[in-house]
C-alpha cells in the first residue's frame, strides 16, 4: 500500500508525482502558472493514432493533495472547470487527488461533461496506486514513497521471449536475459552489479536542471560460460566540462574481471558496456529512463552483443581524444 502522507503537505511533490506518471504513460506534459489555491496545474497532451486519422486531446490536470489532512476534495476545491479549461485551451479535465473526491464533486464532473464538450475524469488515491504498478511507473514508488516501498525492491515481468525479462529494481528499469536458461539471472548477482554501479562517485549536479546519472539498462548472463555483460548509460549535461572518465569508471568496475573475488580467486567474469549520452536535461521531455535509451538496443540486450561504443576497456583511449577536444573547444556551437 502507498502511504500518501509521505509526501509533504504543500502538494509540490504530489504534483511532481502526477507529472511523472503522465510523462511515463506517453503524455506530453507542461506546467501552467500558479493557480488560485497556490498550486500549479498541469497541461497534458494525449496523442492517439485513431482508426482513420491521428488525433489529440489537451487535458487540464488539477492536483489536490489532502492526505495529510485526511479530507476529501470538496466543491470549493474545483471551482469553474469550464472557465479554467477554456483559458488553458483544454477539452479534458482530470482531477488527481491523494484521497478521494466527494460525491458532490463526482456529480459536478458528470454534469460538466454532460453540459459541455469537456471530458472529465478523476484519479483518486486507489487509481494512482494502480497506475504506479506498471513497468514504466513502478520506479516512482521508491522515488516518492521510500517507506511504503521498502519491502518491494523487485518487480519482474515476463516478455514474449521465455529467456528475456523486464524488471524494476529500486528506481531502475532494466532487462534481464540468459543465454540458455528460461529463468532470469540470479537476483543476488544483479543486486551486486547495481551496488558496484552505485559505488562510482558522480560529479555534483551543475544546477537544478542538470545532473549525472549511471543507469543500468540490461544484464545478460551467459550461463554456459558463467559470464555477465552489463549495459549502462552514463547521462551527463550537454557540454559539461566535468565528466566521469572511462578510466575512473573502469577503476571501480574492472572490466573483464570477476564480479566476485576472494584472494586470488575470481568468478563470474563481467564485461561492462558503457554508453556516454549528452542530454539537454532542462527539456520537459527529458527522462532518465526514456524509451529511446532502450528501443534501439533491444536485440543487443536480448542476445548479449555490445552496442556501437563497445566494451568499456576497449574504449579507454576515447578519454584522451575527448580531453584534446575540450582543450580546443572555443565555446561556440558546432
Amino acid at each position: 500500500m502507498v502511504d500518501f502522507t509521505e509526501l509533504p503537505e504543500d502538494g509540490v511533490r504530489f504534483e511532481q508525482l502526477i507529472r511523472e506518471i503522465l510523462q511515463r504513460s506517453g503524455f506530453e506534459v507542461h506546467w501552467t502558472g500558479v493557480g488560485p489555491d497556490g498550486g500549479r496545474d498541469l497541461i497534458a497532451i494525449e496523442r492517439a493514432t485513431g482508426g482513420l486519422a491521428p488525433f489529440e486531446r489537451r487535458w487540464l490536470v488539477s492536483c489536490k493533495h489532502f492526505a495529510n489532512a485526511s479530507r476529501s476534495v470538496g466543491l470549493g476545491d474545483i471551482q469553474d472547470i469550464p472557465g479554467h479549461c477554456a483559458a488553458a485551451g483544454a477539452t479534458g479535465f482530470l482531477l488527481a487527488c491523494s484521497t478521494q473526491p466527494s460525491s458532490a464533486v463526482v456529480s459536478r464532473l458528470e454534469e460538466t461533461e454532460k453540459n459541455t464538450k469537456i471530458v472529465c475524469r478523476y484519479w483518486d488515491g486507489i487509481e494512482i496506486e494502480k497506475r504506479l504498478d506498471t513497468a514504466s511507473t513502478f520506479p516512482l514508488r521508491l522515488l516518492f514513497f521510500p517507506k511504503s516501498s521498502a519491502g518491494l525492491p523487485w518487480r519482474i515481468y515476463n516478455t514474449t521471449h521465455p529467456s528475456f525479462w523486464a524488471a524494476n529494481y529500486k528506481d531502475y528499469f532494466m532487462y534481464l536475459s540468459c543465454r540458455t536458461s528460461h529463468l532470469f539471472p540470479k537476483l543476488a548477482d544483479v543486486e551486486e552489479i547495481v551496488r558496484k554501479i552505485e559505488s562510482i562517485p558522480l560529479p555534483a549536479d551543475e544546477d537544478d536542471w542538470n545532473g549525472h546519472y549511471l543507469r543500468p539498462r540490461a544484464i545478460y548472463y551467459d550461463d554456459k560460460h558463467e559470464q555477465y555483460l552489463v549495459f549502462i548509460d552514463y547521462i551527463h549535461p550537454k557540454r559539461s566540462r566535468e565528466k566521469l572518465s572511462r578510466r575512473s569508471i573502469n577503476f571501480i568496475l574492472q572490466d573483464g574481471e570477476g564480479l566476485y573475488s576472494e584472494g586470488s580467486t575470481t568468478w563470474y567474469l563481467t564485461h561492462w558496456d558503457v554508453k556516454y549520452i549528452s542530454e539537454n536535461q532542462a527539456s520537459e521531455r527529458f527522462q532518465v529512463d526514456h524509451k529511446s535509451y532502450y528501443e534501439p538496443y533491444m536485440r543487443s540486450f536480448e542476445h548479449g552483443t555490445p552496442r556501437e561504443e563497445g566494451i568499456l576497456s576497449d574504449q579507454l583511449e576515447l578519454d584522451d581524444m575527448e580531453i584534446i577536444s575540450l582543450d580546443n573547444d572555443d565555446g561556440e556551437e558546432g
